[in-house]
């Protein structure tokens, strides 16, 4: 009996604590200095209601480039006075049980640190979750560690770009393939029948004349 009774109460708090836990989450949580990264924003639906925006608050000197675009959903960027990307609103509409993933590839703060994801859920309902509190708090933001122990995404592109250098460097390898047919056609002209049409117009005129020799002799 005692034992069914912990279950039980386990049981009752884990489902209590679900809602708390089911917030926007933005992945990786640690990322190197100055390194093109892929992030993705994880947002669930922790309401009966369904979310139809999300917006999010770019963080202090990380740069935004690319963006994936979801199924059913529509993107607004906007920039401050400076030029800079302050906030990304996402909207479109999840099920009750449904969760969004949105993905952009931005450039991270060159110092080290922690950088906040604050962001604001809208339902259909008209309520609003923000998440822009401390990690403790009842409504945290998302958090990623800038940190040079991380490893180095380099995504967007560099990676490509130097295999294409790399490849470009042992171009000249291709000339030894180049030269292949060159040494062809010295084979095909080393094996050329004229030196035998030759002989043998030579060996027939040599004959000839040796007839035309035996000819005059008999003549009185």
């Amino acid at each position: 009996m005692i034992r069914r009774a912990l279950l039980a109460t386990a049981a009752t708090t884990l489902v209590a604590a679900a809602p708390a836990s089911a917030h926007v989450q933005v992945r990786p949580a640690l990322v190197a200095p100055g390194d093109p990264v892929l992030f993705e924003v994880i947002v669930p639906n922790e309401r009966d209601a369904h979310t139809t925006e999300v917006t999010l608050q770019v963080p202090k000197d990380l740069i935004p480039f690319s963006f994936a675009e979801p199924d059913g959903w529509t993107r607004e960027n906007k920039e401050g006075a400076d030029g800079s990307l302050e906030t990304i609103t996402w909207k479109g509409e999840l099920a009750e049980d449904g969760f969004a993933r949105f993905s952009f590839l931005a450039s991270t703060p060159e110092q080290e640190g922690e950088i906040s994801w604050k962001s604001i859920q809208t339902y259909d309902d008209g309520s609003v979750s923000r998440w822009i509190g401390a990690a403790d708090s009842e409504n945290p933001a998302a958090v990623t560690t800038v940190s040079a122990d991380a490893p180095r995404q380099n995504a967007g592109g560099e990676g490509a770009e130097a295999a294409t250098e790399g490849s470009a460097t042992a171009t000249p390898a291709a000339d030894t393939t180049d030269a292949a047919p060159a040494a062809a056609t010295v084979a095909e002209d080393s094996d050329s029948p004229l030196p035998l049409i030759l002989s043998i117009v030579a060996v027939a005129l040599a004959a000839a004349a040796v007839l035309l020799q035996l000819l005059r002799r008999r003549t009185p």
